[in-house]
């Protein structure tokens, strides 16, 4: 080899050098990042129109914070009221915490209570520790054991689907049902 490519190759060795010891420490991976909010709000009211101008999809919660980056707002003490298509209200859903993730679904951890707010709601009363919602397939789903009331009977079971605008879930295991008679 000639004088010139050690001579380049030494440069090329020193520059690598150069580069590692003096670059940013503070480039994490993007997994290891913290992520900072958007934005916050502090007792939170929102109410979703649909084209008609009927509402379909209200929001309070104490608290709730935006991640642009995720797509995705926190929200502590959610409540959440899901309207029928003619803009009556009919579920009425409550938790802890939540997630609510910008392709429509939402997560509703700890103490999720929901109500049936029409007055032929075969569901008047659900409780579960974990209840996810698909707003495009209008689907709940739970994998943890869910109890539903109404005057007509009392059921429990383990694993939930329901279907928001037929108001109807279904129990997927473990079920046991006591049903009253007037």
């Amino acid at each position: 080899m000639s004088r010139q490519t050690w001579w380049f190759g030494g440069l090329f060795l020193l520059a690598l050098i150069t580069w590692q010891w003096f670059k940013p420490s503070s480039q994490l991976p993007a997994n290891e990042q913290d992520y900072q909010p958007d934005f916050t709000a502090v007792n939170l009211r929102s109410v979703q129109y649909n084209t008609l101008g009927l509402p379909y999809r209200g929001l309070e919660a104490d608290y709730a914070e935006y991640y642009e980056p995720l797509a995705m707002t926190l929200v502590e003490k959610p409540v959440m009221l899901l309207y029928s298509p003619d803009g009556q209200p009919q579920w009425r859903l409550s938790s802890d915490e939540g997630i609510l993730n910008t392709n429509d679904n939402a997560v509703l951890n700890g103490n999720v209570v929901g109500k049936g707010l029409q007055p032929d709601a075969v569901v008047h009363k659900l409780l579960t520790e974990y209840l996810e919602l698909d707003f495009i397939n209008n689907q709940l789903r739970s994998n943890q054991a869910v109890q539903l009331t109404s005057p007509e009977y009392e059921a429990h079971g383990q694993g939930l689907l329901g279907n928001i605008e037929q108001q109807t879930v279904e129990l997927l295991h473990e079920t046991q049902a006591t049903y009253f008679t007037p």
